[in-house]
């Protein structure tokens, strides 16, 4: 915060409260659905990527984290286990 400018310092406060939202479900603080809990994990993924093109913005380095080079990535999710067989 003490380097970026204003739309870097925003976008990193942005991130910081999405993420504070996954740890709080995570450790039961809130509740939410595992639809609510994938949804705030996409939600952080844009973010992440808003506060990278801010932070590239302001140390002047060309290009961007997302766009026709960069195609729209989701979650990576683990196939749901199996049931134990007997």
């Amino acid at each position: 915060m003490l380097l970026g400018g204003d739309d870097a310092i925003e976008a990193g406060h942005e991130l910081n409260a999405v993420i504070a939202e996954i740890e709080w479900q995570a450790t039961g603080r809130i509740t939410g659905t595992l639809p609510e809990w994938r949804e705030r994990h996409r939600t952080a993924f844009r973010l992440i990527n808003a506060f990278h093109e801010a932070a590239r913005a302001d140390l002047g380095i060309q290009g961007n984290v997302t766009g026709e080079k960069h195609p729209q990535r989701d979650l990576l999710l683990p196939e749901a286990p199996r049931a134990q067989e007997s």
